[in-house]
């Protein structure tokens, strides 16, 4: 005869779920020796050095809260241990996923080729490539950006002459 508690699928293991993030992401490499033990014991550390309190129960929502409590727990653990070195950044955002939770924050470095057609007015090609790139700075740095521009006059693809700007104010150094 089963009981009820028999019944209930109990949560899988720490050491299950981190083995299974590794087969995951490695299926054809074998965990590095002592990553499993290591990992876990920090990840159980942090726990037991940070305990949360315990959320009260509800008549109705209970499990949800407490899954919702276990998922803020590990993702805070794993953002702990990761923000401390105890844990690689990247091994942790791998855990994350497996366990269905989103990845931690990180600052990524972008850089970005995009193809850009600026009109301007200049008198030679020169100060038309040199007028765009400071157009297309200010504009970036107007948005409050954190950008660095890498200009590279071998990557100045083109630049056409138009018609004659009547609009365009006289040049500074005509007197």
């Amino acid at each position: 005869m089963s009981t009820p508690d028999s019944a209930t699928p109990q949560p899988p293991t720490l050491e299950s779920v981190l083995r299974n993030a590794w087969a995951t992401f490695h299926p054809t490499q074998p965990a590095p020796l002592g990553w499993l033990t290591h990992t876990t014991a920090q990840i159980q550390t942090y726990l037991r050095e940070h305990p949360t309190a315990p959320l009260p129960h509800s008549s109705t929502g209970g499990d949800a809260e407490e899954l919702a409590r276990w998922r803020r727990e590990v993702w805070q653990a794993l953002r702990e241990a990761a923000a401390t070195h105890d844990i690689d950044v990247d091994t942790a955002d791998r855990i994350l996923h497996a366990v269905g939770l989103p990845g931690l924050p990180r600052r990524w470095q972008v850089r970005l080729t995009l193809p850009v057609l600026v009109e301007v007015t200049a008198t030679s090609r020169e100060d038309a490539f040199d007028t765009a790139e400071t157009a297309v700075e200010t504009a970036c740095t107007d948005a409050d950006l954190e950008a660095r521009f890498e200009w590279d006059g071998n990557e100045r693809d083109d630049a056409r002459p138009g018609d004659l700007d009547i609009a365009a104010p006289e040049p500074a150094d005509l007197a």
